[in-house]
């Protein structure tokens, strides 16, 4: 296999994968699913970033970088909630 190939489809499968499962508990909520896919996309990234973090880098960078990409959700929530009214 490719180099990068195995990471890509982790990444992209980890992302996938939460994505879709926003989009369905927003729904089952009955809610339109679009911020199911924002949190669950917003979420997924964090994952599959700390999993490639943890592949590239100490221990505790990995650990920087998954606060950085959970800093952004209450951002992201603050920004919706802005936004409705």
């Amino acid at each position: 296999m490719p180099d990068g190939i195995l990471f890509g489809l982790i990444d992209n499968g980890i992302l996938a994968f939460t994505t879709i499962l926003g989009i369905d508990i927003d729904k089952y909520f009955k809610g339109s699913g679009i911020h199911g896919a924002i949190y669950g996309a917003l979420i997924g990234n964090t994952l599959s970033d700390f999993v490639g973090a943890l592949l590239d880098f100490p221990l505790a960078t990995a650990v920087n970088i998954t606060f950085g990409c959970l800093a952004v959700i209450p951002a992201v929530w603050l920004f919706l909630q802005i936004k409705k009214k």
